[in-house]
């Protein structure tokens, strides 16, 4: 729905004799997402809303001028597959002058199974691929040139190298944002995604705030941690308890130590949803597997940014997502700093602890690298307060 808004915010700015028509084709959404739709205009009613049956009747029922030009999948892993032979019978039942083209809306080229179908449409120069992260059309990029080479003569014949790859990341702005105050402790953190460990080293995060529980309770605003025991709150802290928030389907277990820190939420409408990872304080990726980098888009990344919520990076994580390569939407850690690490050295305002430690046992500390101890000074100095917050008057 993001695509379908900036479609027609591009049709609506173009000065031409007769607009264009925008027709949706999708199941009733869930999770109350029509009230999204409908508060941020994302189709404007300039045509058509039907099911997702009814396509092949659209594309049949005007071959000529009138028909249906271009065809947007918003999910084409699943969508091209699923309509591959009723799009192969709709144009050939056009002629030369009114056949349409597909746009595949892609996330992740791992997943290979509809891929199989664009041969046929690339013989045709019908298709192009629309990813959502620049990484991802570098990987297809990379695929495509790689085949355009095949040795098989069906697929080095169909030029793929000619294939048209552009990037749409769909962030939508979301209004009525919570304002927080400026002058505030970094209290909550937001893991968000699918809860199993393939897609988030869920178990490592937990490891290392378990450690540093034990190193110093006092910092995460807890009182010492006995072991195998829930930690409990220190009600005598300057400085409120962390929490972490677990969003997003699925389960997985919480470590008894951390009963009283983690909280999982699931089966939110959006507006819960946003509003929820809205008010924190910070997103941690805890990425599990080096994909997100290479040949998939993380709807974390793009969360983040349309919430205002600071996400904490890596350099490589703003290369990778470009849209976010902006002191203003991130804070950036030193990759030899953990995630746990960075949070606590943000929620204190002081990281010697890190500096003076020497976890690869080398006799060389932390702090004694000067790329690492100049980026966590960096770090530190920028802070991690985001630009969503409430200006107080002096």
């Amino acid at each position: 729905m993001a695509a379908a808004k900036t479609i027609g915010d591009v049709l609506d700015s173009n000065p031409v004799d007769a607009p264009g028509t925008i027709h949706i084709y999708a199941p009733d959404f869930l999770y109350g997402f029509q009230d999204i739709v409908d508060e941020l205009d994302l189709w404007k009613h300039r045509g058509i809303r039907g099911q997702p049956a009814d396509l092949a009747h659209l594309l049949n029922s005007e071959t000529g001028e009138a028909g249906v030009e271009l065809i947007v999948f918003g999910t084409c892993e699943t969508d091209l597959g699923f309509w591959h032979n009723d799009l192969v019978d709709a144009w050939d039942r056009r002629d030369a002058d009114h056949k349409f083209k597909i746009v595949c809306i892609v996330h992740n080229i791992l997943d290979t199974n509809w891929q199989r179908h664009i041969t046929h449409w690339a013989r045709r120069d019908a298709i192009r691929l629309l990813p959502i992260a620049n990484h991802v059309k570098d990987s297809f990029r990379e695929s495509f040139d790689s085949t355009a080479d095949s040795s098989d003569l069906e697929l080095h014949t169909a030029g793929y190298q000619y294939i048209p790859i552009d990037v749409h990341v769909p962030i939508l702005d979301i209004p009525d944002l919570p304002i927080k105050p400026v002058h505030r402790d970094l209290v909550t953190a937001v893991i968000q995604g699918t809860l199993v460990g393939e897609r988030r080293d869920y178990h490592r995060f937990f490891n290392d705030l378990i450690a540093s529980l034990y190193e110093d309770a006092a910092a995460w605003g807890y009182r010492p941690l006995n072991s195998g025991a829930s930690v409990e709150p220190d009600n005598e802290s300057n400085i409120a308890p962390f929490r972490l928030l677990l969003v997003g389907s699925g389960g997985i277990e919480i470590p008894a130590e951390l009963a009283l820190i983690v909280s999982v939420h699931h089966d939110l409408s959006y507006k819960d949803f946003y509003n929820l990872v809205a008010m924190a304080d910070m997103v941690v990726p805890a990425f599990a597997q080096f994909g997100y980098f290479r040949d998939q888009a993380s709807s974390t990344v793009a969360l983040a940014t349309e919430l205002n919520v600071p996400l904490l990076a890596t350099d490589r994580l703003r290369r990778t997502y470009g849209y976010i390569d902006d002191a203003r939407a991130v804070v950036t850690r030193p990759a030899a700093m953990s995630e746990v690490q960075a949070l606590k050295a943000l929620r204190t305002g002081n990281a010697s602890s890190f500096l003076e430690s020497d976890p690869a046992h080398t006799g060389v500390a932390m702090g004694e690298v000067k790329g690492v101890r100049d980026a966590v000074e960096r770090m530190l100095e920028e802070g991690w307060i985001e630009a969503n917050s409430e200006e107080i008057a002096v």
